[in-house]
């Protein structure tokens, strides 16, 4: 989408990617690396993360991660990684000279303002019909039908090309759906997951830093708060940086 309204960004899962088969001590907390960047990050349900992220790594990268339940569970691949990793990310906001919070749940919530935000914080004034048509034709539908036609492979390259053109599991756009982990794990790999995030404090904690640092949020409470620009964070999922 960004690269559709003539945003130029670069994308990184900060040493977090799947095929590099580090736990979350292998990553480092230290981001002084990107304090002179302009930073995107993008964050989602860990629960989510970690569903999209067993597909990674069984039907793309075909690693061999065993049942979903041992990879929610794995240090390499599993949600206690995925949620200290944007814990990392969160308690890092503050010491950035430019940086934005987005929700992968507000993304789907209300594409358009959304990307109001984001062009807000690079900078940029999106025109309303272009943006009202890049949101049309990149639509989840469309890009799965885009990944199938070959046309984003053609564009991006294998990353955004199925790894199984029979297997819709193993495509790169695959559901998107929010709260679709439910659809996959088990009550007891919830349970794992919910005691994980609970004792992270994890809620509260993204709560803190979307307060700080979000372009718009959608708080669980149901309440729908905009919250300031700074200037203009997975996967687990990305950051996008731009120069």
């Amino acid at each position: 989408m960004l690269d559709d309204l003539g945003v130029n960004a670069a994308y990184t899962h900060d040493g977090s990617d799947h095929k590099e088969l580090r736990d979350i001590a292998q990553i480092s907390t230290d981001k002084s690396r990107y304090k002179r960047q302009r930073i995107l990050f993008l964050t989602r349900d860990p629960r989510d993360t970690v569903v999209s992220g067993y597909f990674q790594v069984c039907k793309r990268h075909q690693l061999g991660a065993g049942p979903i339940g041992e990879c929610v569970r794995s240090p390499k691949h599993g949600v206690e990684k995925i949620a200290l990793f944007n814990l990392q990310w969160f308690a890092a906001a503050s010491y950035m000279r430019k940086i934005a919070l987005l929700r992968y749940e507000d993304m789907q919530r209300d594409t358009n303002d959304a990307l109001r935000s984001v062009g807000n914080f690079v900078g940029k004034s999106f025109d309303e019909s272009n943006l009202a048509d890049v949101v049309v034709s990149r639509s989840f539908k469309r890009m799965q039908q885009s990944e199938i036609s070959g046309e984003l492979g053609a564009r991006y390259g294998g990353k955004l090309r199925p790894r199984n053109p029979d297997d819709p599991e193993s495509f790169k756009v695959r559901k998107g759906k929010v709260g679709g982990y439910l659809d996959y794990l088990s009550v007891d790999d919830v349970a794992f997951c919910d005691n994980v995030l609970a004792r992270l404090d994890y809620w509260k904690r993204l709560d803190e830093a979307f307060l700080r640092h979000g372009i718009s949020y959608l708080g669980d409470r149901g309440r729908c708060e905009l919250i300031r620009c700074i200037g203009l964070s997975a996967d687990a999922d990305i950051a996008a940086r731009r120069r």
